[in-house]
Order: structure tokens, then sequence, then C-alpha cells
């Protein structure tokens, strides 16, 4: 055995041989007899160190040529010449072994430590090498793909690495991939709302100014910009130009934002779509999904998307531009008239944990159908239901049963059936996925801020995530169905429900025309008494909700609150409990967690500064800028405050 070896193998080893000698010398001035006993015992100590040592290398020997043994006879036997880096290292992460490419190519560029393997793996362990049989690295200045395999010799198990050094490939492909090209599709937001608002040569400073800023944005990187039309632009870049504009978070959204006329903020705002992908008309495709979900999450955003990963989403901090025109309505009014007549029967449904907007809604629709001769039920679970109160009232008013279960609805669904789905986009959110999946014509009307698993089948998908609910958004739709008026005084005070519910009184996302549907409905009957018995709870329901209210924390304005309570009404009085620390001064927004089964969820309220919609999408969930909510399955409520906490910080930090 080489000495050099064994001093780099054993350091401490001989280290503490050394400094044991030097005792020993400095011990024979005061007693000879001691230091000669010294000197026995360090010589003994030495020897067993010394076959220890020759144990351990003939194992790595065994081990080498374990490795050894697995090449064809064409390669070369013998591991130390071998031309490619080899490192064998054992179970704690520490190097035994390395041949001299290894100690030739690779040593030169890192200053070696303690040997720990980590330091050449971009600090990858056993631990995660396993799972990664093939991984790049870093080292120094070179860059390898590095390979990984077991040795077992003699019972036991060693490991190797094998470096492949290809800086050059892998600078070649970084080039390549930030080379790639990116389009961007930008709108801007509500021109034809802004265009009634001012003069025709006001208007036309305005959008001048604001094509400025955004052109001045978009020049500033190395970027084509052109126009498309009024209030349309293209802009195509080099990855290497997006990761820049990333990196900004799309500021040109803000500078457009805080855009000011005559000292007044005008309130235009932009959404950009960015795509990336294989080649320009790939990229370009994306970006046109993008600007759509852009779009249909209320604007004033940028959505990136890729081939390789879902959505990503800047900004979206203000609230959507309510459109004054109804032309839209009247056309998908007239279009779901039709559908409504060419079906066999109808079945409307919601989706889990069905609430007031969600069955005021279903009531209005389930009413155009019984109008235009079909036959309709709804599709809710009585026992999961929130809005047991607005049921129980419909049926003892209509004196039918005009709801029915999922496991019964299946059998209804024929060649021809027709499925409206309110109050919810998603496929997965909805009450029976089962019956979502048969259906052979579906139309959703929903009102939530659009999210990536929305329901892309559907024969009209009518989307307004300016309105205040759905039952608003179906009570603009009956005015435009059939000869007569649809709506009588039951539907008009479940859909008067509906609204009341998710515009918390007309306190949030009330707008123009959230008071037009109420004004109608209130001349068709709508009775406000009767309406908010609608929302009465139990006293001992009250008494829990102001425990949890009592259990509230405050972090960073915002109050959270955990139900670590037992009830039969726990969704209702979680959303009520989350309602009511709005009132607390300085809570811009509101958490309730409480449990159901092995499902931690998190009620959400603001009242507008916080956009808790991005906080519940951060977890999984979605909603409206002011409510939303998320459920986070095998979690537990700690595990979810955690999360919750950490959302919270994301959002402060990216805003």
């Amino acid at each position: 055995m080489k000495p050099g070896l064994m001093i780099r193998t054993y350091p401490l080893s001989f280290t503490l041989i050394l400094l044991s000698l030097a005792f020993c010398v400095v011990t024979v001035v005061f007693n000879p007899m001691a230091a000669l006993i010294e000197f026995c015992v360090l010589l003994v100590l030495c020897g067993m160190a010394f076959l220890k040592a020759q144990r351990d290398f003939k194992r790595i020997r065994r081990t080498v040529l374990a490795l050894n043994d697995g090449m064809s006879a064409e390669e070369n036997s013998n591991l130390n010449n071998y031309p490619l880096p080899v490192a064998v290292f054992d179970a704690a992460d520490r190097i035994v072994w390395y041949n001299r490419s290894f100690q030739q190519q690779v040593l030169p560029g890192v200053q070696a430590k303690n040997g720990d393997i980590k330091q050449f793996t971009g600090g990858l362990g056993i631990a995660e090498i396993r799972e990664k049989p093939k991984f790049d690295a870093k080292v120094g200045k070179n860059e390898y793909t590095v390979y990984f395999s077991h040795i077992e010799a003699s019972g036991k198990q060693s490991y190797a690495l094998t470096y492949a050094e290809n800086t050059v490939l892998k600078k070649t492909a970084r080039a390549f991939e930030m080379s790639r090209p990116a389009v961007a599709m930008i709108v801007t937001d509500s021109a034809d709302e802004i265009y009634r608002s001012y003069k025709e040569s006001e208007y036309a400073q305005i959008t001048s100014a604001v094509e400025q800023i955004t052109e001045s944005w978009f020049s500033s990187y190395s970027c084509i910009f052109r126009k498309l039309g009024s209030g349309r632009f293209l802009a195509v870049m080099p990855e290497s130009e997006l990761q820049k504009m990333i990196a900004a978070k799309f500021r040109v959204m803000e500078q457009v934002r805080a855009y000011t006329y005559n000292g007044a903020k005008v309130g235009i705002t932009l959404s950009i779509g960015v795509g990336r992908g294989e080649d320009l008309p790939d990229a370009e495709n994306n970006a046109r999904q993008a600007l759509d979900m852009a779009l249909g999450r209320g604007g004033d955003q940028t959505v990136l998307k890729s081939n390789q990963e879902a959505y990503r989403f800047f900004g979206g901090v203000s609230k959507g531009v309510e459109k004054r025109t109804k032309v839209r309505t009247r056309v998908v009014a007239s279009a779901m008239e039709e559908l409504i007549r060419n079906a066999d029967n109808v079945l409307i449904m919601g989706h889990k944990f069905s609430d007031l907007d969600c069955i005021g809604a279903a009531i209005g629709m389930l009413k155009a159908a019984n109008d235009f001769g079909k036959e309709a039920r709804i599709v809710t679970s009585e026992k999961t239901s929130l809005a047991t109160p607005l049921m129980d009232y419909v049926e003892n008013e209509t004196g039918e049963n005009i709801f029915v279960r999922p496991e019964f609805a299946e059998r209804l669904i024929s060649e021809h059936t027709l499925l409206i789905i309110v109050d919810t986009h998603k496929a997965s959110f909805v009450e029976a996925p089962e019956i979502y999946e048969k259906a052979p014509s579906v139309i959703v009307i929903d009102h939530h801020r659009k999210t990536v698993d929305y329901i892309q089948n559907a024969v009209i998908f009518y989307h307004e995530p300016h309105a205040s609910s759905t039952s608003e958004m179906v009570t603009e739709l009956l005015q435009y169905m059939g000869k007569k008026p649809i709506v009588t005084t039951l539907e008009a005070n479940a859909l008067m429900a509906g609204i009341m519910l998710d515009t918390k009184e007309f306190v949030l996302r009330t707008g123009v025309r959230t008071f037009e549907a109420a004004a109608y409905l209130r001349s068709r009957g709508a009775d406000t008494v009767t309406v908010k018995r609608f929302f009465n709870s139990s006293m001992e329901n009250k008494k829990l909700r102001g425990q949890v209210v009592l259990n509230a924390q405050s972090y960073r304005k915002c109050a959270i609150a955990v139900a670590d309570i037992h009830a039969k009404d726990i969704r209702i009085i979680s959303a009520q409990a989350a309602d009511e620390l709005l009132t607390v001064s300085d809570v811009d927004a509101s958490f309730v967690l409480f449990e159901t089964d092995t499902t931690a969820n998190i009620s959400a309220r603001s009242m507008g500064k916080i956009n808790v919609q991005l906080i519940m999408e951060a977890l999984g969930g979605g909603g409206h800028q002011t409510m939303a909510a998320v459920q986070l399955a095998d979690t537990t409520l700690g595990e979810a405050r955690e999360k919750l906490m950490q959302a919270i910080d994301e959002y402060f930090e990216n805003q």
C-alpha cells in the first residue's frame, strides 16, 4: 500500500498518530519508562490500524474488480486506466476510490473536501442518486452527464459514478433552448366600455397613450412588436428575452393600470397570452389559448402556456370590468332556447356542496325547460347541499319532487339529453362527474374565474367572470327566452337568494347589471323577507360560529381560524365565520379551516384588497377574488395551516 494513498484515505488517523508520537518524545524527557510504554501502545495501535486499512483496501480492490468484471473483453479491464472518470463511494456518501482519469479530469476543477461525493454530484447523495441513475452535474467549469451503477463485492454494496464530460454540448443545447420562439398576444380590456365614457378625441388620446406604454415596454427587449388592430398587439421574441420579461413579472400591466387621464385613473388594463412551442405556429396557438384563459379569468393578467408545463399566471389583481352591453346574453339565450327545444329531456346540475346561487340558478333554468315543454330535473345530493331551506321552499310551493339524486339521474340520460351545468366550469367539481361524462350535450353557465381544468366540450360555454353570480346571469338569460316572461314569484325568490348570497347582500362584486337583475326579479314578485329566511341558521350554529371567530389569529392582515369543531353544518358555519371575520378592523382577508373525513377544507373571503383566488389557486383550489376555497385531501388541519401561511407569504412576495 502506498503511504500517500493511506494518508489521503485516513487523514484523521494519520494526524492522531503524529500527535501521539510527539507526545511520546516529550514524555521521554520527564519519564523514560512511561514514554516506552506509550511508544509500545502506539505501535500496537498502529499495527491494528494498518491491518484495518489493509482489509479496507482489499475490500475496495474487490469492489473495483467486481466493476471490472462487468465490462466486456474489449474494454479496458483496469479501471485505473479507464478513459472515463470513475469514482466509487459507499452508503455514507464517502469516496473510497477513484481512477486516474477522475484525478486528472475532475479533481483539478474543484477543491475536494473530506472525501464527500456530494461535491462532485451537485449536492446529491445516495438517497437522491438512487432515484436518478442518470443526472447532470457541474464540477468546476466543466459539466458532466453522470451514470450511476451498483457494485456488490463480498456481500457488501458500493456505488460507482461514471462521468462523461459534455460542457460544449450542454452550452449549445442551452443556447438552442434560449433561441426558441415565443409569441405574446396583447389586448386592451374593455376598450368598448371606455369608448362610451369619453369623447372621440379623448378616447383617441387614451388609446394612443396605452399603445405607447405597451410598445415602449416591449421595445425595451429584443423582440418584434406589431399592432394588429384597435387594442390588439403581437410580440415575437426568443426564449432568452421571455425569461427577462418573466423576471420583470410583466410590469407593463402595472404601468397601463396606473395610467391616468386628466388626473383620474381610466381603468384600462391589459390581458396578455404568451405561448411557447416547437415552432412559431405552435407558439402562436398556445398564445391564443393563453389569451383566452386570461380573458376568462377577468383580464388584467398575463398567462403563459407551453407544451411541457401547465398554465402560469402573472397579475390578476384587479376585478373584471363590467360589460354594459347585453348583446352576447341575447345571442346565448337564443342558442340555449334552440338546444332545449331540440332535447328529449333536460338535466340541470351544479357543483358539489351546492349553495343558494347554484340551486337558485338551477331552478331558473328548470322553469325555462318546463316552459318549452321539456321534462327537467335538478341533480343534487340533499345530504351535502348547503341550500336545503331553498330546496324545501320550492318543493312545498310546487308540490313536486324536482330534485333527483345522482344515482337515479343516470337512468334519465338518453341520446338527446341536454345537461346544463351551473355555477361551476370545472369537470372535477360537478355534483356527479359520471353524469357529465355520459351526457351527449352540455351547456355551462358560470361566473367564477376560469381555471386550468375547465370543461372543454361544452356546446355553449357561457362564462362571465365580471358577473356577481350565476343567478344574475340566468336572470338575464330568462328575459330573452320565450315570448312571455318565464320568471314567476317562486323563481324570482330563488334567483334573488343566489344573488344576495354571492354579493353578501349587495356589498361585494355588485355592478349596474346586478341591480338591474335584482330590479327585474323584484318586479316579478321576489320578496326580500322570504329570501332572507333562506339565510337563517339555528342558535346552535350561531354559537359554534362565534367559537370559530374567537379562535382566529391575525397574520399579515389576514384572519386565520381553525374550526376544530364537529357539526353537521360545518361548511355553512365556516363560510359564515369567514364572512364575519371581514368585519374586524385591519382584516383584509379571512380564512377558516375545517376538516371533513381526511380532507382539510379552507373557506376564503376578502373585501377586495387581497385576491384570495390567487392564494387558493396556489393550493389547488379556485373561486373569485373575494370568495374562494380549496380542498386538501389526506391533509391535517395543522399541515393545511402551514401550507396556507406559505401561500399567503408567496402572494405578498409576488405583489
